[in-house]
C-alpha cells in the first residue's frame, strides 16, 4: 500500500471556549487511523505506578502512549482525539490535567479532548485512564 499524504488541520473557532491544552475541532484527510485502547499507569507486569498521585499517573500514561505510538511511526502530533477518565474528578484536578497534556503535546498541536469523572476503574488504585486516536 502506498503512503497516502495526510493532512491534520487544527481549528479553534472564536465562538468556542478555547484552551491551550486541547483543540476543539480537527479535520483529517488521508492516512491511516490508529486507535489505542485506554491505558492505566501500569507496567507491562501490571504494577501500578504513581499510587495516589493523579499527575504522576497521567505523566506515566502519556509516556506509555508516546512509546506505543512510536511503534507504528506516530508521534503526539498525530493524535487527533483523546478521552480521559478520572476517578472522583474535582475542579482542583484541572491544573494536573492541563500540565500533563501540555507536557505531552508540547508545541506539536493538541488533540480534541473529553475528560470525564468516573466512580472507579477496573484496577484498584488507578486514578486515570486515557485512550487516544491518531492519524498517520
Amino acid at each position: 500500500m502506498a503512503n497516502a499524504e495526510i493532512t491534520i488541520e487544527r481549528h479553534r473557532p472564536e465562538f468556542l471556549h478555547n484552551k491551550p491544552h486541547f483543540t476543539n475541532l480537527i479535520v483529517t484527510e488521508g492516512g491511516r487511523t490508529v486507535h489505542l485502547s485506554g491505558l492505566l499507569a501500569a507496567t507491562k507486569d501490571g504494577k501500578l505506578m504513581g499510587a495516589g498521585d493523579l499527575g504522576a499517573q497521567m505523566a506515566y500514561i502519556f509516556g506509555t502512549i508516546r512509546d506505543a505510538l512510536e511503534t507504528v511511526g506516530a508521534t503526539p502530533a498525530h493524535v487527533v482525539r483523546q478521552r480521559i477518565f478520572i476517578v472522583g474528578m474535582k475542579q482542583e484536578h484541572r491544573a494536573a490535567v492541563a500540565k500533563a497534556m501540555n507536557d505531552f503535546y508540547g508545541d506539536g498541536g493538541s488533540a480534541t479532548s473529553t475528560c470525564v469523572g468516573v466512580e472507579a476503574l477496573l484496577t484498584d488504585g488507578a486514578l486515570v485512564e486515557i485512550d487516544v486516536t491518531a492519524v498517520i
